[in-house]
């Protein structure tokens, strides 16, 4: 099948990474609030205005999300071209997960979207469709952006219905973070990094942790319910996905029920957190999340995280492992991983400039040495060996887990347009149930009749 062809050149193009011996939607995790970048830009995006003559200045607007580490490190990378690209000016825009996608999409519904962003596969295909997403195709043949040492799987990642819109900052997977330590002390027993589980087995070492922990404060794992990038895990596993290839929705209204009444039920047992402290859990900074503070054994997040946490936690044996699978062994993981994208919206001059950093980002020596594994393994080739010397243990774990998992994962479908209303949807439904409002059943049948008005309504 082409995807087995093309992840295979992409596992060819990693396995140099670990020949040394080497290891987290946007779904994305809760990253930390930004910390104040060193020049956040405010003027709106230029339309058309002339492209400047040889030596004037341009600046342009870079959007991004995450936390205090991963600013403090794109704004040295910005530093770093800004010296090696005198006359580009990088004016930096950073926010929370949550904050960034409200931001983003009031800033490109009022034609002031950044210059250069970050695009999450969730959202892209909606952005793309909206108009909002600029295809770079051009600048690849220029050669301003050098995809010559991406594999195709990894090119395609950054394409809606063929054509180019993004390049990849990295290729990563889902995984389900570890406290060895509290798995040990309340008798849990876990795979290994490379070892599948079942959903069954989640719930039954869930059961074993409860009877053993009662009254500790301490819980087996994170609230995924209210997730629709970790409801994908059960339509994938139930043979579908969140959409199908012409945009309907790609699950019946069991799996939402099946779902929701699974994390409903652990939390009625205390193994994992009630409503409001799920919700609470969160919106805080990395640090002070129940996982970091060693309330929590399972965590889930991209892998590239492993290591924001094993910083967050030095005393804390932190591993990772898969996410478990249906009984019949179908798995949920797909080959994932954030992208970087210019807006629709700017003038030649901005469209070039913003080409340029993202070139600077994904290709240069000056760039990897900073940006290592913040989003995966690198897309470039060249820059997965380059930086093989660079990783730290955490970042060694992380490319041994991804190398496991990249032979056994395909691509996903692309969301249809609408799906951030259908996201915002799904979570509304999930926490009424999560907060008792109203049982699973009911809750996905308002789901599944909103989803579809949505995608209807989205249709021209």
């Amino acid at each position: 099948m082409k995807h087995n062809k093309m992840l295979a050149v992409l596992l060819a193009a990693v396995m140099t990474l670990t020949a040394a011996g080497c290891g987290s939607k946007a779904t994305a995790d809760n990253p930390a609030p930004a910390a104040e970048s060193k020049a956040e830009g405010t003027q709106a995006a230029e339309t058309a205005a002339e492209k400047p003559a040889d030596g004037e200045k341009v600046e342009i607007r870079f959007s991004w999300w995450g936390d205090t580490k991963r600013n403090d490190m794109y704004n040295e990378i910005c530093d770093r071209f800004e010296a090696e690209n005198p006359n580009i000016k990088v004016m930096r825009e950073p926010m929370s997960w949550s904050d960034y996608w409200t931001k983003m999409s009031t800033q490109v519904a009022g034609g002031n979207a950044p210059d250069m962003f970050g695009m999450h596969p969730q959202y892209a295909a909606d952005y793309a469709l909206r108009g909002a997403l600029l295809e770079i195709q051009p600048y690849v043949d220029n050669g301003t952006i050098d995809l010559s040492k991406f594999s195709d799987a990894i090119i395609d990642s950054g394409k809606y219905k063929d054509k180019l819109y993004m390049v990849s900052m990295g290729v990563s997977f889902t995984c389900y973070l570890v406290n060895n330590e509290l798995a040990e002390q309340y008798g849990v027993t876990l795979p290994a990094y490379n070892e599948d589980w079942t959903w069954a087995q989640f719930q039954e070492e869930a059961k074993k942790f409860t009877d053993a922990a009662a009254g500790t404060g301490i819980y087996f794992s994170g609230d995924s319910s209210a997730d629709i990038n970790c409801f994908r895990w059960a339509a994938r596993e139930a043979g579908g996905d969140n959409y199908t290839a012409d945009g309907q929705l790609g699950f019946e209204e069991k799996t939402v029920v099946d779902f929701l009444d699974m994390w409903n039920a652990l939390r009625e047992e205390g193994a994992i957190p009630d409503a409001a402290t799920a919700s609470e859990d969160g919106s805080l900074a990395l640090e002070q999340r129940l996982f970091s503070l060693g309330k929590m054994v399972l965590h889930n997040v991209p892998i590239n995280q492993l290591y924001l946490y094993a910083d967050a936690m030095p005393d804390n044996n932190i591993s990772a492992i898969r996410i478990p699978t249906a009984d019949d062994g179908t798995r949920a993981e797909y080959l994932e991983g954030a992208h970087f994208a210019i807006s629709s919206n700017i003038d030649e001059a901005h469209q070039e400039a913003a080409a340029k950093l993202i070139n600077f980002f994904v290709n240069t020596e000056q760039s990897m040495e900073l940006f290592k594994m913040d989003q995966g393994v690198p897309a470039n080739s060249d820059m997965a060996e380059f930086i093989k010397p660079l990783l730290d243990e955490p970042n060694q774990k992380a490319i041994d887990f991804a190398l496991a998992l990249m032979p056994l994962c395909d691509t996903a479908t692309p969301a249809a347009k609408g799906a951030s209303e259908i996201a915002t949807a799904y979570q509304t439904a999930a926490d009424k149930v999560r907060y008792g409002q109203e049982d699973s059943a009911t809750a996905a049948a308002a789901f599944m009749k909103e989803a579809n008005s949505i995608l209807e309504a989205n249709k021209n």
